[in-house]
């Protein structure tokens, strides 16, 4: 194949690989993001329960 068809493959390569890179970054930081709400909120529901050890 001519050479600006390679170029062309290796940039819609280039551009695939890097678009599920973000996406799995902006998924990662979303779940950091629920998982860290979802633990400040377990610790306030519970903050009662650690005065009282039963």
């Amino acid at each position: 194949m001519k050479p600006l068809v390679w170029l062309g493959l290796a940039l819609v390569v280039a551009w695939a690989v890097l678009w599920l890179g973000i996406k799995m970054a902006v998924l990662a930081v979303h779940a950091l993001l629920l998982i860290g709400v979802a633990l400040i909120g377990w610790g306030l529901l519970h903050r009662g329960h650690a005065d009282n050890p039963s």
